[in-house]
Order: structure tokens, then C-alpha cells, then sequence
């Protein structure tokens, strides 16, 4: 089979049920995602004024700022993997379309998931997407109005799309991970699709200042901690030296 020179050659082009089923693993990792993102949204650094973080001893800010970036990033992951879904159905079914040029069961596929993706749910999934990886701060905290009491995280409003600053994050993500996981069972073929697990189980590290209720077990458990440093090294000095020297000048190469 030819194949593009700019995919990897050992890995086998699948066919529309298994790329369909391949599919699993992004609904898994989008469930992963979600894990992280509810434990770090309980965490001091998520749910306390800014004002009363800014008087805290500079250690305890790196720890708090830890939380924060975990639960931004695994947020923003979330929504990147939920939006993939709809982009790797459009696959399955062009592959499909490809092999088998003749079934019409392909085109009205495609037909239904090009219904599905204009509605409102894979459209805020799109739009909270894309203002994830531009802004990493879209998670809004609902306050009282008179003593300041924390009351819930929400994601924040956007252009042309239905306000959700009166709804729960947890809840609101709950739904668009339950919907997303369900639009994709539907373009799973029968038997297999009630083979596929529901539930999604995960180990989660525990945060620095994890405000939610631990299990006894849990309350020393020690914490494996990767460090990594961006070492101060000048681009001119570091980029030549991997590049062999009759390809450094373009002009020598032609």
C-alpha cells in the first residue's frame, strides 16, 4: 500500500471501525483530563482572593502557583481532547468514504456529525477551546456578594455563545464530557459498542493545599516531584551545532 512519506511508515492506516474504536483512547484521555482538573479546583489557590494570596511567604506561592498551573493545563487538555473527538470522527468516516466509495452509510455519517458539530455544545467546546490555548486563565470564581465567601468556579462568558457564570464548572464539564462520550458511541458499530467501558478510573496526585476531604491513608502520602530547567542558553550559540555545516548556509546546499 502506498503510503505518505510524512506519516509513520509502521503504523497501519486503519479502517473506519477501527479508527472509530481508536477514538476510545481520546475519550479516556479527555476523562483523564477532567480527573485532574476537579481535585486542583479544590485547592486554596483556586479558591481564595487574590488579595490574601498576595500576603503569603514567597514558598508558599511557588506551591500554590503549582496547583494553579496543574489544573489550567489539565482544563485546557480537557478541552482540547473533547474537541478531537469530532475532528477524528471526520477521519473515520472520510477513511471510510475513501475504501468504500460506493456505501452510501458513509455519507449520511457525515452528514450527521456535520448536523451534530453545529450545535451549541461542540461549538462551546470549540470556542473554550481555542480561548484555552490563548488566555490559560478562562476559569471565573463566583463570590459573595456581601463577605466574600467562596460559593463556585464557572467558565467565563463568550462572544456569541449562551453565558455560563451561573453554572457550577464541575457540573457544566461533567455535561459536555458526558455528551461528547455519547456522540461518539453513536458512530460506534453494534457489537462494539456496548464492549466499551462507561466508567473512567484514574490515580491523582494530591495537591499542596488540597481543600476537599482526604482518606485517612492519604494524608502524609508522599509526592514524587519531577523538576526541569529551562538552563540559560543563547539560541545563536545552540542551534548551529546540530545542524551539519554544509547545511547551515541554504545557499551552499543548492
Amino acid at each position: 500500500m502506498n503510503r505518505d512519506q510524512k506519516t509513520m511508515p509502521d503504523v497501519p492506516n486503519p479502517d473506519y471501525v477501527g479508527a472509530v474504536c481508536e477514538i476510545w483512547f481520546t475519550v479516556n484521555y479527555a476523562a483523564y483530563h477532567l480527573a485532574y482538573t476537579r481535585v486542583y479546583l479544590q485547592t486554596r489557590s483556586m479558591q481564595t482572593l487574590v488579595e490574601k494570596l498576595r500576603l503569603d511567604e514567597q514558598s508558599i506561592k511557588d506551591q500554590g502557583q503549582v496547583d494553579l498551573i496543574i489544573c489550567r493545563s489539565h482544563l485546557a487538555s480537557f478541552f482540547w481532547q473533547l474537541d478531537h473527538v469530532f475532528e477524528a470522527l471526520d477521519i473515520a468516516i472520510k477513511r471510510g468514504q475513501k475504501d468504500y466509495p460506493n456505501e452510501r452509510f458513509f455519507y449520511s455519517q457525515e452528514q450527521a456529525l456535520k448536523k451534530i458539530r453545529e450545535t451549541p455544545i461542540p461549538k462551546e467546546i470549540a470556542a473554550y477551546r481555542n480561548e484555552g490555548h490563548t488566555i490559560p486563565a478562562i476559569i471565573g470564581q463566583k463570590w459573595e456578594e456581601k463577605g466574600g465567601k467562596f460559593l463556585h468556579h464557572f467558565l467565563p462568558s463568550l462572544q456569541g455563545h449562551e453565558p455560563k457564570d451561573s453554572i457550577d464548572l464541575n457540573e457544566l464539564l461533567h455535561t459536555y464530557f458526558e455528551y461528547v462520550a455519547n456522540v461518539w458511541r453513536e458512530f460506534v458499530p453494534e457489537p462494539l459498542r456496548g464492549q466499551f467501558p462507561r466508567s473512567f478510573s484514574f490515580p491523582v496526585t494530591v495537591p499542596f493545599f488540597f481543600l476537599g476531604e482526604l482518606p485517612k491513608e492519604l494524608d502524609s502520602v508522599p509526592q514524587l516531584s519531577i523538576v526541569l530547567e529551562a538552563y540559560d542558553k543563547p539560541f545563536s550559540s545552540a542551534a548551529p551545532a546540530d545542524i551539519p555545516a554544509d547545511k547551515q548556509n541554504p545557499k551552499s546546499a543548492l
